[in-house]
């Protein structure tokens, strides 16, 4: 916040955790976006912040990096009133507060299951792109690549790679000795997957390149890039070759992408 302070694109930003209480867990989803904008700032990137996007909405950031323009949305995955059901503390005899969370996989007791919480994070994640029957945040694909990044830290400890390919693509491409999901004895379809029928969905297939799963553990210098991971939508590239091409130019590095196209 200190290193952001001088820097115009950040000033609404800082003024919006100010008046939220500043450091405090109710601006976890600002903080987030603050930890992005502060990744393109050391690596040397001057973004725009609450860019124009569909209709009258906005998206949080729009940069050029390598020569290459992107626009980016923002969303945390705030726990579900499931997990928190599920979710139970106390304290022992050294008075050290313990917390557990215990959420079963095909349980009688469909929300408080993996199953629930994959199906709940693909219905969120899509949502972001429709309001009210039209279109929302991003434009069709024009010069610019689009990407959404999701706060992924609340979703079961953070998952792993294959919760992330399980949520952006669809339990098909998961190994089913792993942890394949079922639901009505279907796998659980993707973000991108034109199965997955919930609002929002026939627009992010259509308007949105990647989708980056950001699991962060540490916040030093550099640990944003380090703790994402992209599944890349297939519906908008043709070919390996062109998905790498479009990677190397996003600035915080590793850029580590799941999956493959063709």
């Amino acid at each position: 916040m200190c290193e952001l302070a001088a820097e115009p694109w950040a000033g609404r930003l800082l003024r919006d955790i100010d008046r939220n209480g500043g450091l405090t867990r109710a601006n976890k989803a600002r903080f987030f976006e603050l930890r992005f904008g502060h990744g393109l700032h050391q690596a040397g990137i001057t973004p725009d912040y609450e860019v124009k996007g569909e209709g009258r909405s906005t998206l949080d950031f729009g940069f050029t990096a390598s020569g290459q323009c992107w626009l980016v949305e923002l969303m945390r995955l705030e726990e579900t009133e499931a997990v928190k059901r599920a979710t139970s503390t106390k304290r022992d005899d050294d008075g050290i507060v313990w917390s557990q969370q215990l959420l079963g996989t095909n349980s009688q007791d469909a929300t408080q299951s993996e199953e629930g919480e994959t199906i709940k994070a693909v219905q969120r994640i899509c949502q972001k792109c429709e309001r009210n029957g039209e279109p929302h945040k991003f434009p069709m694909p024009d010069a610019a690549y689009h990407v959404m990044l999701v706060d992924f830290r609340t979703f079961l400890h953070g998952g792993d790679e294959y919760d992330r390919i399980h949520v952006g693509l669809g339990g098909k491409y998961v190994p089913e000795e792993i942890c394949r999901r079922y639901c009505d004895g279907n796998p659980i379809s993707g973000v991108f997957s034109p199965r997955t029928k919930v609002h929002g969905a026939p627009e992010i297939r259509q308007r949105v390149h990647f989708l980056g799963f950001v699991c962060e553990e540490t916040y030093e210098n550099g640990a944003f890039g380090r703790a994402t991971q992209f599944i890349v939508n297939p519906n908008l590239f043709q070919s390996a070759a062109e998905v790498q091409s479009a990677i190397e130019t996003w600035p915080l590095r590793p850029a580590r992408v799941l999956n493959r196209v063709r």
